[in-house]
């Protein structure tokens, strides 16, 4: 049990880092070229940059929070009335138990045998084998940190050379080519990251990433350039 717990925690915290780290590079990437766009000063890119590590990061945190909450609230809710159910018609309980195995692939009368003995155990060891109540160990307040510092942390590469431009000028005309470089590194890197929590292929999992979060910046790059010149 334990080791289950541990498990859906890890799966709940990878889901955060990819849904917070990804968002991150991808944001913060459209606000530099777009600002690249409307040629802008420095300053204010970098400004724009924090602004949106801050501001996108706290929104994406609130909106896992909230949402974490809500499915834990609903995996409460079904877990009592599953409770119930179970306490007001066992039989109908047993009919579930066996048909849970039975598409498990056992046949009919040892499905029955399994759920006539497991009928007989307490409430949380029948809402176990119809798998209600799974979700319980998620914990939205984690998840929520995790999108935050995942999304500031992700985020920040792509403005990284702006910041070392602001004080070395010489920098100025290598910024948005390192800004790409950076962004498609960074999505590499977190496949890799998320490879190594699911046991993947560390490089198909930082390939898959890089094409999917490649084409969201191409996507974001194309629509700030458009907009920029309206």
């Amino acid at each position: 049990m334990a080791s289950e717990v541990q498990n859906f925690n890890r799966g709940e915290g990878l889901k955060s880092m990819v849904y917070g780290g990804l968002d991150g590079i991808i944001t913060t990437f459209a606000v530099v070229a777009g600002s690249i766009g409307g040629e802008l000063k420095m300053e204010v890119i970098i400004i724009l940059g924090f602004a949106n590590l801050l501001a996108d990061g706290i929104s994406m945190a609130v909106g896992d929070y909230l949402s974490s909450k809500s499915e834990r609230a609903y995996d409460d809710f079904e877990r009592i009335e599953t409770a119930k159910a179970l306490k007001d018609n066992p039989q109908f309980n047993q009919n579930h138990i066996q048909e849970a195995y039975e598409s498990k692939g056992l046949d009919s009368q040892q499905a029955q045998f399994i759920a006539e003995k497991l009928s007989q155990h307490d409430v949380d060891t029948q809402m176990k084998v119809l798998s209600v109540g799974e979700d319980e160990a998620s914990q939205p307040l984690t998840n929520a940190c995790i999108t935050f510092f995942s999304f500031a942390f992700f985020g920040l590469f792509p403005l990284i050379i702006f910041i070392l431009a602001y004080f070395n000028p010489e920098l100025v005309p290598y910024t948005f080519p390192f800004s790409i470089f950076m962004t498609f590194s960074m999505l590499f890197i977190l496949g890799v990251a998320k490879a190594s929590v699911t046991k993947e292929n560390s490089f198909k999992s930082g390939l898959e990433m890089l094409v999917i979060g490649g084409l969201a910046a191409v996507a974001a790059y194309g629509i700030g350039s458009i907009l920029a010149n309206i």
